[in-house]
């Protein structure tokens, strides 16, 4: 089981199945077997197969290694100042820092390796003509499609708000700070994830492979998914929705947004700081862990402590008006409900 859960893993790290498919897989592996033996092996006989297949799909897409030697430089360049609302970032392969700057001009500080070229002119020559970078219609897009480009981008774009941010990343870690946008979508197959200080209606981050990271966050509604990696969300955040498979998720929340929070994670703890100043009400759930409720003075609703089954269901702070519903969910982690910061 632990030769088949290292090869999932790898899949995951390598980008080669999704979020969904890893998941999927992982769950099986983990499943006790309790059907027939020739069942048992037509089960391990599929599973092999799958992995087989996805493995030789790794050995064609371990980029630093299957394309050989290769050709490294930096780069810059410049967007005069035109007007836009959109943002499309894709990267094949390679990292992505967005910033925003007190110029009106878009600006891409790039750092490449270029594969299965001779010289630097013809590394040279081969980005430019497979890298797009320009504003049309509102929209300002960036996208490096070749996997045989490695490029590391830091893009500086105006201070100033946005309709639309969306980026997505193959093999590479993914990076905001300081950007207003009424919707975000972050994206890498392999990378982590990671915001600091963003704002606006809606924000979903998400990766198969690596950590997710929200700090200062504003948003009416935020969505974070990874499988292999932790979750870490901090700010004034309405509707909050984070999912993992093997590691924990951490909530402290800030502000008077907050309404909903779902959490679900498989081998890993869960703990959440409350908001303040809300009526609360929850469920929290573990198989193997604990659930530790360190409110003062609230109720019990349903309290089921089953050896592998707990569940607890409860109230708190009935003093004010506007509520707060949390649900908490882990397997073999524990469960923990903090008290707000200041009441």
């Amino acid at each position: 089981m632990n030769e088949e859960r290292m090869k999932i893993l790898q899949m995951i790290e390598k980008g080669t199945i999704s979020a969904e498919e890893g998941a999927k897989l992982l769950e099986a592996v983990e499943q006790p077997s309790s059907k027939e033996s020739d069942q048992r092996e037509k089960s391990k006989y599929g599973l092999r197969n799958f992995l087989d297949d996805a493995m030789e799909k790794i050995k064609n897409a371990d980029f630093d290694f299957s394309f050989g030697e290769y050709v490294e430089f930096s780069d810059d360049s410049i967007l005069p100042h035109e007007e836009f609302q959109d943002a499309d970032l894709s990267i094949s392969n390679g990292s992505l820092n967005v910033h925003t700057w007190d110029q009106e001009d878009v600006k891409a500080s790039y750092q490449v390796k270029v594969y299965q070229v001779e010289t630097e002119e013809e590394a040279r020559a081969r980005f430019h003509d497979e890298t797009q970078m320009d504003i049309k219609n509102g929209l300002l897009r960036i996208a490096s499609p070749s996997k045989k480009i490695k490029v590391n981008v830091d893009l500086y774009i105006p201070n100033k708000k946005y309709e639309f941010i969306k980026s997505q990343l193959t093999n590479g870690n993914l990076d905001l700070e300081n950007i207003k946008s009424d919707h975000f979508q972050m994206k890498t197959s392999n990378g982590s994830v990671k915001a600091k200080q963003l704002s606006g209606k809606t924000c979903k981050m998400q990766t198969g492979n690596g950590a997710i990271q929200l700090l200062e966050g504003i948003f009416e509604e935020c969505e974070t998914d990874t499988i292999n990696g932790a979750i870490s969300l901090s700010g004034d955040l309405g509707k909050a929705d984070a999912a993992t498979v093997s590691s924990s998720i951490t909530v402290d929340y800030k502000g008077a947004k907050a309404h909903t929070g779902f959490y679900k994670t498989t081998t890993g703890r869960i703990q959440v700081s409350l908001p303040t100043e809300k009526k609360i009400d929850g469920v929290l759930r573990t198989k193997f862990g604990q659930i530790q409720c360190e409110l003062e003075n609230y109720k019990i609703l349903k309290d089921r402590k089953d050896v592998a089954n707990k569940m607890l269901e409860f109230e708190a702070y009935e003093q004010f008006e506007n509520a707060y519903h949390i649900e908490a969910e882990t397997k073999t982690g524990s469960v923990t409900v903090q008290p707000p910061v200041r009441l």
